[in-house]
């Protein structure tokens, strides 16, 4: 009984140790935007308050097209992470963030017009709803 315990307690752990799958970035956006590269990056290389509440890992995807986007998605540890970083959150100019139960998603955005932003920005919450 002892084993099976340990064994239970062991596959739990590395369960939870596990880096978090990297999202599916759509290669086009709105008709406008395309994919272009796409970097994984470490927890410890996130933003301070990204760190904070116990990010998991993060992605960067640059978009070309109707001007450049960069769309960073942070893994968040639980639901309720991702309401505390919008509301710790500064607002930056040209800059859109939101959460999903298992993101925290910042848009960030140079010489797009606004059009093609807000197509872009709808696109991906699509995309990145949850159950998706």
């Amino acid at each position: 009984m002892n084993r099976r315990c340990l064994l239970v307690v062991v596959f739990l752990f590395v369960a939870c140790a596990q880096s978090p799958a990297a999202p599916t970035f759509p290669p086009a956006v709105a008709g406008v935007w395309k994919l272009g590269r796409v970097q994984n990056f470490d927890a410890t290389s996130a933003p301070e308050v990204i760190r904070k509440i116990g990010a998991r890992g993060w992605w960067s995807a640059a978009y070309d097209g109707a001007g450049s986007a960069t769309v960073e998605m942070y893994a968040l540890p639980g639901p309720a992470a991702g309401l505390e970083m919008v509301q710790q959150w500064r607002p930056v100019a040209d800059t859109v963030v939101w959460y999903t139960p298992r993101y925290f998603v910042v848009v960030r955005w140079r010489s797009a017009e606004p059009a093609a932003v807000k197509a872009l920005i709808q696109e991906l919450e699509k995309q990145f709803a949850e159950g998706k």
